[in-house]
């Protein structure tokens, strides 16, 4: 039998993706693909073990970051930097073990787990963003590399 930590980190997954809108259209149509995302770098440590996609909300485009709660006091997380593809620093996203119970009843976000969501802006949009994770002290704990391409619609051919 899984254990509840790899049971966790599978259905986190697989329902951040299909939330996302990595699969299907906004408007929950399956003959659309709006993103596509990709994780290109990981760091050493488990904190964004789950990594971050790109979605659709409609016409923004959202840098979706999922948790867990346990990572996040074991580490110490306070808050998540957000660099650029020239290693900028775009946004800062704090960060609570507290927020669990704020983002209960949002949808996509399980039991001990947190979903943050950066806004990037309207699509088309394409990039890649380097997140990580740091503690109290401003030190990286974990990061992770995401490189996507998000789509006006696009219907696929059969």
């Amino acid at each position: 039998m899984p254990s509840r930590r790899r049971l966790m980190t599978t259905l986190g997954a697989a329902g951040l993706a299909g939330l996302a809108g990595c699969s299907g259209s906004g408007s929950g149509g399956s003959d659309t693909l709006d993103c596509q995302s990709g994780v290109v770098d990981r760091g050493d440590g488990d904190v964004l073990a789950h990594g971050a996609v790109a979605g659709v909300d409609g016409e923004d485009v959202r840098l979706v970051v999922p948790l867990s709660v346990e990572s996040v006091q074991r580490a110490g997380v306070e808050r998540l930097a957000v660099h650029d593809a020239s290693d900028d620093l775009a946004y800062v996203i704090p960060v609570s073990a507290g927020d669990a119970s704020l983002m209960a009843n949002k949808g996509g976000v399980s039991e001990g787990q947190l979903r943050y969501e950066q806004y990037l802006g309207k699509r088309p949009f394409h990039g890649e963003y380097r997140v990580v994770a740091e503690n109290g002290r401003g030190e990286a704990v974990d990061s992770v590399t995401v490189a996507f391409n998000c789509f006006p619609e696009v219907t696929r051919s059969e």
